[in-house]
């Protein structure tokens, strides 16, 4: 059953050994050999949010990822034939990705070790795509942490494997029972009014970090739960236009989910408008507010 939801998720993208535009990946620690024997082979793997910009190891349920790895042969290995191999641990059991791309139970014996790409000839540096914008949870992997290892061998090496001795690992988490407020800030709200609009400055080193509303970008673990609670507490805080303004405290105070929706159209904004009058994200910003408010 994993094996084919394995097989599912990593062929939701083209998983092929080819170049792609990337920062450059993390480094694997303790390349290994079967053998016991040192190597200068290097091995590099991360998953990120951001295309590439940033990386991490842990993954909201519904965020889509990539996932890119990289070997480095050996200098004596450059142009001879190999085969390179890709394996993934889910919980207690190892999987193999064979050459149609099934992903198959793998019983840790070396005689029945299938290679994802065989017979190629191995380049100085082998960079693989495992998977493009891809979110595990809705596929059935959630609640769990992945861990990938690259290996190849060389006909230059007969009977040696090469192979990254650390993991990439991948943790993707549960799904969430949320509200009906958490689902359309997720809809409506995330990407396109926070991440697209106020995170420029509503962020750490932007011109209103030391603003009540301070939220993470997509690359960060758990960015949608973290921002949807900054804005519920300030909606529910009586007392947010106090923390936004401390002369306020003196006064009236106005509450949060006011200020939420006039400050974007420029009313009493240091960003100015960001958000027209009439406008749909308006609109859904307010279904949204209201929306908080009623639960």
């Amino acid at each position: 059953m994993k094996g084919k939801l394995l097989t599912t998720v990593f062929n939701l993208a083209v998983f092929l050994a080819m170049p792609v535009a990337l920062a450059q990946l993390p480094e694997l620690d303790l390349p290994s050999t079967v053998s016991g024997g040192s190597t200068t082979a290097r091995f590099f793997g991360g998953a990120s949010a951001d295309d590439g910009l940033t990386y991490s190891s842990s993954f909201e349920y519904d965020q889509a990822i990539d996932i890119n790895m990289e070997i480095q042969v050996e200098t004596s290995h450059v142009n001879t034939v190999g085969n390179i191999y890709v394996l993934v641990v889910w919980g207690d059991q190892y999987f193999m990705r064979i050459e149609s791309g099934a992903y198959e139970v793998w019983d840790l014996s070396l005689e029945n070790l299938q290679a994802a790409f065989p017979a190629k000839t191995l380049q100085a540096s082998e960079l693989i795509n495992i998977v493009n914008d891809v979110a595990f949870g809705p596929t059935g992997v959630s609640d769990t942490t992945l861990a990938l290892y690259l290996a190849y061998d060389s006909i230059a090496a007969a009977g040696e494997i090469f192979y990254s001795g650390s993991a990439l690992l991948v943790t993707i988490g549960a799904e969430q029972q949320s509200s009906s407020s958490f689902q359309l800030y997720k809809t409506n709200i995330s990407s396109s009014i926070i991440q697209n609009n106020c995170i420029m400055c509503h962020k750490t080193g932007g011109a209103a970090a030391s603003s009540a509303l301070h939220y993470v970008d997509s690359s960060s673990t758990n960015f949608q739960t973290t921002n949807y609670n900054t804005l519920v507490n300030y909606i529910n805080n009586l007392l947010g236009g106090a923390v936004e303004r401390p002369a306020a405290a003196m006064g009236t105070a106005t509450d949060g989910s006011s200020l939420l929706v006039s400050k974007p159209q420029g009313i009493n904004h240091g960003g100015g408008i960001r958000l027209m009058t009439g406008s749909q994200d308006l609109q859904k910003l307010q279904n949204f507010v209201n929306t908080v408010l009623s639960e």
